[in-house]
């Protein structure tokens, strides 16, 4: 009887679940309750009681970030209540006024580069389990996270500590002025005692306060470092007041240099002591380790070399 009581359940959870695995693909999700719930939504999402956030460009504004595009306004709107913690895999949309793109939670951000849906997610959208719970905003290029809105809104800037690190939490760019210790290639092991991971390395620094101390470990050594505030487009010459666009254009420069040197700007920033620099990239590697560093700008067909020294 045992044996045949067996056979019956494995029949019975057969037939029950082989036609969600053969047609799950085809498994429509009802969001209208969460459409009735964000329809009111436009272009402007609020966050709390006197500020609201969107992706559209804005003339007046309490803050800008450049990082993601996001633009803080005043607000007088009930604000909408935003969860932490969604789990890949999870079913979501992206909903707004005239939309509604269902899909699955399918990228989770990493640093401020957006989450993903595995549908499009276009401005101003607010990002919705099944449950009509909001999770985030879409940018357009994916989503920013309730958590992340929440920081930015309060705030206005973004944590920093003077490194830079990959998914695999090697450092790969170096403020010299501002870390001791700490080189291109060492691994981070730990912050603040938790595992180094990208998900705590934004916890703790992005979206830490300016001042606080963050305890950095490496393979070789336990550092502690304070949070400042993130500058976009960010190069350690900023120490010197100069500034270079993505392009390589010096497009800022104190007026000793430009007194001695003659140089205007816009001017064309072609090397670093002596070497060839080729991205922006490269040049936030090559200035990783220096402090002390000749510049040469090209402008109208002239180079100028100017040694920065401090």
């Amino acid at each position: 009887m045992k044996k045949y009581n067996f056979i019956f359940n494995l029949i019975f959870k057969f037939l029950i679940f082989f036609p969600l695995i053969v047609f799950a693909k085809n498994i429509y999700l009802d969001f209208s309750p969460c459409y009735q719930k964000y329809k009111n939504i436009q272009n402007i999402i609020p966050v709390t009681k006197f500020r609201a956030i969107t992706f559209t460009k804005q003339k007046n504004y309490i803050f800008y970030d450049p990082f993601t595009k996001m633009y803080v306004i005043k607000n007088n709107e009930s604000p909408i209540n935003f969860y932490t913690s969604p789990k890949l895999g999870w079913y979501m949309a992206a909903i707004n006024h005239d939309v509604v793109y269902g899909g699955t939670f399918a990228e989770d951000m990493s640093f401020l580069n957006p989450a993903k849906l595995s549908v499009k997610v276009p401005k101003n959208t607010i990002i919705s389990d099944i449950f009509c719970r909001a999770y985030g905003v879409g940018n357009g290029r994916g989503f920013i996270k309730g958590e992340y809105l929440k920081h930015f809104v309060k705030y206005g800037y973004w944590g920093d500590i003077g490194i830079e690190v990959n998914q695999d939490m090697i450092v790969k760019y170096i403020d010299p002025f501002y870390v001791k210790g700490i080189k291109l290639g060492d691994k981070i092991i730990s912050i603040n005692n938790k595992k180094a991971t990208p998900k705590n390395f934004s916890k703790y620094v992005l979206l830490g306060k300016v001042g606080e101390v963050v305890l950095i470990k490496t393979n070789k050594l336990t550092i502690p470092l304070r949070i400042r505030k993130k500058v976009y487009n960010f190069t350690p010459l900023m120490h010197f007041g100069i500034v270079v666009d993505k392009n390589l254009n010096v497009i800022k420069l104190p007026k000793s240099i430009s007194q001695k040197t003659f140089v205007k700007t816009p001017a064309k920033l072609v090397s670093i002591n002596g070497k060839r620099i080729y991205s922006f990239d490269e040049l936030k590697r090559v200035l990783s380790f220096y402090k002390n560093v000749t510049i040469t700008l090209q402008k109208d067909g002239i180079k100028i070399t100017i040694p920065l020294r401090q």
